[in-house]
């Protein structure tokens, strides 16, 4: 019936299709990237509207930091080039402040007792020794220390803030003015290193359309030589070549019709669905071209086809569409939208490869040889078929030590969205992290917001209360540098009693701390600091932590240790705490990854098998399907594992994305057995027949696949090439699993796989 009507509304039917390609190829836009932080935590996520509530009191988060490195900083030249920079930086669109040597505020006591809060480069610093004195008031601030300057004063950073509302927007020329303002100006001997949150996001950014510009067209090219080697046809080479190509431009389209953002994710979904769709599509080649060797009738060989290969590319496809939907129980945004785009591709290729390809081949001119694929693998599949089944308990035995050293190896997977990480050794990114986290605080950060009644930062219990809390949380592993309100209060009681370090401590009085922050905002530049820690009524506060970049389970740890210290030291205060800011988010997500693998692959493992329940209408056929397809994810998840390869925003879909990929070949094997069984075949002449036949294909499709995704270890950025290297792997033990592993289970459980249960079937379910 499928196949008579498909036959039937042919032509309509691709003229559909052809004019969904027109319409949906100019949505295809790879130039409008994102990769912000929106990407990856939901708007409507808690831990986003907290640092959204603390953004709008204290200014975000998302910075760039610009390393400045030089042996003569703290000269006139030298500090001439961070004020003038400072400056040009401030004037940039969607600036909102600029934290610099320039910009930074010492407190100095004046002869008749008082204080003036003064900007560090207030003086003239191109007299003689003036350089100096700045460099050594500079050492002295311990709030200026450590963070805008190294201690042995060779590096000094500069923090550039944005209106967060307005950045996203206008973010690549921004960065790149940014860039220009420091780089052509540099004088000699100094070098300037960028890092921070926008930089991260703008180098995905590159990274992003690097993918997509490198990485798909060696694929394609591959996947093209691969094609031609194994029919040595370029009629179905370019037809193939073709209907992947309209297969891609509709769920690209698609994808952005959905409203999805093309991301660093969204860079994998071209190659993956290019690679997907040449193994729905060989099938159909292969068998269209048997059928009309034996009948001679193109028409027999497309109703053929669609008659026994619409259930196995049915369930195929439907497993692979339901593995990859189920990332879109992820928490994690950019995950989510993969796994709904990649699932629509899959059915999007499921449709081309039974309506498209059928068409196509019946208006080529019919191939006088025979395709080298069939005259040279069905002899060793032959082999291989008998050997599986002779020595089926050897293969067994080996199956189970893979699956035992590939549970160990899970044993050792660990969960690390370390973003500096991703990148290789020599990388701009990575060198900038390593001098920042060596010279200066750290690249990364987290917030302890205090909230309370009006006034309530003013109160001594409070801000002794913030001195215990920045004591404990100085003493966590990676903990670079605490600053809160105290710290500014205590600057200033120091400076009141003749700079002695005796006094740098927080007043008795509440009195005393009222002056002496009233002091500090008499100066416009004061004031401006002081917005940065408390709010101008004093009843909320923040407290700065700076951290070295680290794997995010560390930061999670520092974090979650963070919230118990200051559990434990606001206690009975009537100040409630929280720990916000960019680093909580980031650090959120390595519990989301977590919990999105876990999801996403008991989701897709009720799924999938019990879709090949459905298909094959058998508890027999369904066990043989998870034993068939569990192996290969073992193995993977096994060996990322062995080899440390942690999981992040790209491997945590390895296991989601194997487990529908692999099952295709799986059920083209059991489907093609089952027929062979009914009809009339033994066990074993129907399990030498599926390997002949299936196996060939799915030989074909490994090779092609695991080429294809084995150009993406080629990616500069390492999650790609993970992703791309353990998909490759993946489809050559999922391969061997079903023409070893298969028939050595049909052969060792005759009970439940004698061909002489099915000899009476008068077709496959």
């Amino acid at each position: 019936m499928i196949a008579e009507l498909t036959f039937r509304f042919r032509y309509p039917l691709c003229a559909v299709i052809l004019a969904g390609f027109v319409v949906l190829l100019p949505k295809m836009n790879f130039t409008e990237i994102d990769n912000d932080i929106s990407m990856w935590i939901s708007k409507d996520d808690p831990v986003f509207q907290t640092y959204e509530q603390f953004r709008m009191e204290f200014g975000g988060q998302r910075t760039l930091m610009i390393a400045l490195k030089s042996d003569r900083l703290f000269t006139p030249e030298g500090l001439a080039f961070v004020g003038r920079v400072s400056d040009d930086i401030k004037r940039v669109d969607a600036v909102d402040r600029v934290n610099s040597l320039a910009t930074a505020t010492v407190v100095r006591s004046l002869s008749d007792g008082g204080l003036e809060v003064q900007t560090l480069l207030d003086e003239p610093f191109d007299q003689p020794g003036a350089a100096e004195r700045v460099r050594r008031k500079a050492l002295d601030d311990s709030l200026l220390r450590g963070d805008l300057v190294s201690n042995d004063a060779t590096v000094t950073a500069i923090l550039v803030s944005f209106d967060e509302d307005r950045i996203d927007s206008v973010r690549s020329q921004v960065i790149g003015r940014i860039h220009d303002l420091v780089d052509s100006g540099l004088p000699a001997g100094m070098r300037a290193y960028y890092n921070g949150s926008l930089e991260i996001s703008e180098t995905y950014n590159q990274i992003t359309l690097e993918n997509t510009i490198k990485l798909t067209p060696p694929i394609l090219a591959l996947t093209v030589g691969a094609i031609f080697m194994m029919f040595r046809s370029w009629r179905i080479t370019g037809l193939l070549v073709v209907a992947v190509i309209v297969s891609a431009v509709w769920t690209m389209g698609l994808f952005v019709l959905m409203g999805f953002t093309y991301n660093i994710l969204a860079s994998m979904l071209l190659p993956l669905i290019i690679i997907l769709a040449i193994a729905d599509d060989v099938h159909i080649v292969q068998h269209f071209n048997h059928e009309l060797r034996e009948s001679g009738s193109k028409e027999h060989a497309f109703k053929s086809s669609v008659q026994h290969l619409f259930v196995p590319l049915l369930g195929a496809s439907g497993t692979t569409a339901l593995g990859l939907l189920s990332l879109a129980t992820s928490n994690v945004v950019a995950v989510r939208s993969f796994g709904v785009g990649s699932a629509v591709g899959v059915m999007v290729d499921f449709v081309m490869s039974l309506v498209f390809v059928p068409t196509m081949l019946m208006l080529l001119k019919p191939e006088s040889g025979t395709a080298p694929q069939e005259r040279y693998l069905v002899g060793p599949m032959q082999r291989v078929a008998r050997f599986s089944i002779r020595n089926a308990k050897t293969v067994m035995l080996v199956a189970l030590l893979v699956t035992g050293a590939s549970s160990a190896g899970m044993a050792w997977l660990h969960v690390d969205t370390n973003h500096v990480n991703f990148f290789a050794d020599d990388h701009p990114l990575h060198q900038s992290a390593d001098l920042i986290d060596r010279e200066l605080s750290g690249i990364y950060n987290f917030n302890i917001l205090f909230e309370g009644e009006p006034d309530s930062m003013k109160s001594p219990d409070t801000l002794r209360r913030m001195e215990e809390l920045r004591t404990r949380v100085q003493k966590l592993p990676f903990v670079r540098k605490v600053v809160s309100v105290a710290d500014y209060v205590k600057r200033v009681n120091r400076e009141l009693n003749d700079g002695n370090p005796a006094a740098e401590a927080v007043p008795a009085s509440r009195e005393a701390i009222a002056q002496e922050l009233f002091v500090f905002e008499l100066s416009d530049d004061g004031r401006a600091e002081l917005e940065r820690v408390v709010a101008s009524d004093y009843s909320r506060s923040q407290m700065s932590v700076r951290l070295a970049s680290m794997s995010s389970d560390l930061v999670f740890e520092q974090i979650s240790r963070a919230e118990q210290e200051a559990a434990a030291v606001f206690a009975g205060s009537g100040i409630k705490t929280t720990v916000t800011g960019s680093g909580r988010i980031f650090s959120t997500l390595d519990h989301y990854l977590v919990v999105s693998q876990l999801s996403s692959f008991a989701t897709a493992f009720v799924t999938v098998f019990g879709v090949i329940f459905i298909v094959f209408r058998s508890w027999r056929f369904g066990l043989l399907g998870i034993i068939a397809n569990a192996l290969p994810v073992c193995a993977v998840l096994g060996l990322m594992g062995w080899l440390g390869i942690s999981l992040n925003v790209a491997t945590v879909m390895v296991a989601s994305v194997a487990l529908g990929v692999v099952d295709d070949d799986t059920i083209h094997f059991i489907g093609r057995f089952r027929r062979e069984a009914a009809a009339g075949a033994t066990t074993t002449e129907a399990i030498e027949l599926a390997t002949m036949h299936e196996g060939r294909a799915s030989l074909t499709t490994a090779i092609i696949n695991s080429l294809g995704y084995g150009i993406m270890v080629f990616s500069s950025y390492k999650p790609t090439a993970w992703f791309g290297g353990l998909l490759a792997l993946t489809m050559a033990v999922a391969f061997l699993t079903e023409v070893f592993v298969v028939p050595a289970v049909i052969i060792l459980l005759p009970r439940l796989f004698d061909a002489r249960r099915f000899s009476r079937l008068e077709s496959a379910a």
